[in-house]
């Protein structure tokens, strides 16, 4: 079984437009032009899991009557939830689709505040789940109240109990992750592609500062960065890895590196090698961005992508 935990949930509603300017009044063309959804980043990938038939239970906080809508949408893809209700409302956030000048504005609410009481309430209810579940996945930004040091409380716990902890969170908080040594460390560098007061950009780059991640992190085995698309890198205690998506037609940036852990953490329980698994990974993030949902309705186009995986090995 896997857990994800996402401490600071939305609710996601995406619109589409053909072109979207501001001071205007956009009309949506139909139905479909409108999509809401549970979202979160540990929320997304708890979805594909459940598609790709694991058992999946979604953790963290929630509140108000979004918080109920989040939990119900949860549940109804078969997902255990697992959250902790607090005071406040869970945040919605809203996403604009320009199809036609191929642009995407993302409006993020700031979310509830956590109070130390909820904080406790959710460490201990933590520890419970970790004798239900073999991997954990921490993905998404902090709330409000929660300082980042949860992290290495969370991962320390886990790592204590022999459990995979893959974390999925903001730069900014590496030193912090560099304390904790989780099994896997994916640094969301969308919006910062700093690491250490550092820009790295670029393949070069991205290698150079894996292997400084996993030198300082004995017991971490995989850095990956995967906000460049045409290039995402994975770097292992011997091997690098560049993964090319061949062809691809984006259609919609939203969800792509979460669809990538979901595919990454798909393979790596049904035992593939690490090429392989870091090759379905790549083809679930290439499925996801080519069509105009968040999510990948039907899975097994993640297979029938694997052919335009293109992938360099790099010995360190």
């Amino acid at each position: 079984m896997i857990l994800t935990v996402t401490l600071n949930p939305a609710i996601d509603k995406i619109l589409i437009v053909d072109t979207f300017e501001v001071h205007k009044l956009h009309r949506l063309q139909s139905g479909e032009m409108s999509m809401v959804s549970a979202g979160g980043k540990g929320v997304n990938i708890a979805q594909l899991l459940a598609k790709l038939n694991h058992e999946v239970i979604a953790s963290g906080f929630a509140g108000g009557h979004s918080g109920h809508m989040l939990c119900d949408a949860i549940r109804e893809q078969g997902i255990t939830t697992n959250f902790i209700f607090t005071q406040g409302a869970t945040r919605t956030n809203i996403s604009i689709l320009d199809r036609k000048n191929e642009t995407l504005t993302e409006i993020n609410d700031f979310g509830q505040e956590i109070s130390e009481e909820d904080m406790r309430f959710f460490i201990e209810n933590f520890e419970r789940l970790l004798s239900r579940v073999q991997v954990i996945v921490i993905a998404g930004s902090l709330p409000r109240g929660v300082s980042p040091e949860i992290y290495i409380e969370l991962i320390q716990k886990a790592r204590k109990k022999g459990k995979k902890v893959i974390i999925h969170t903001s730069p900014k908080h590496m030193d912090i992750l560099l304390e904790a040594q989780p099994f896997l460390i994916n640094p969301d560098m969308r919006s910062d592609h700093t690491l250490f007061g550092q820009t790295v950009d670029g393949v070069d780059q991205f290698l150079e500062a894996g292997e400084d991640i996993l030198r300082k992190c004995p017991e971490s085995q995989f850095v990956i960065f995967t906000h460049r698309l045409e290039n995402v890198v994975a770097v292992t205690r011997s091997m690098g890895y560049v993964m090319r998506p061949k062809d691809m037609n984006i259609v919609n940036m939203l969800g792509y590196g979460d669809a990538y852990l979901g595919g990454f953490i798909h393979a790596l329980e049904q035992g593939y090698s690490v090429k392989n698994t870091l090759q379905y990974a790549s083809a679930a993030g290439l499925t996801d961005v080519e069509d105009i949902h968040k999510e990948i309705l039907d899975v097994s186009k993640i297979d029938s992508n694997l052919y335009r995986i293109e992938i360099d090995e790099i010995k360190l």
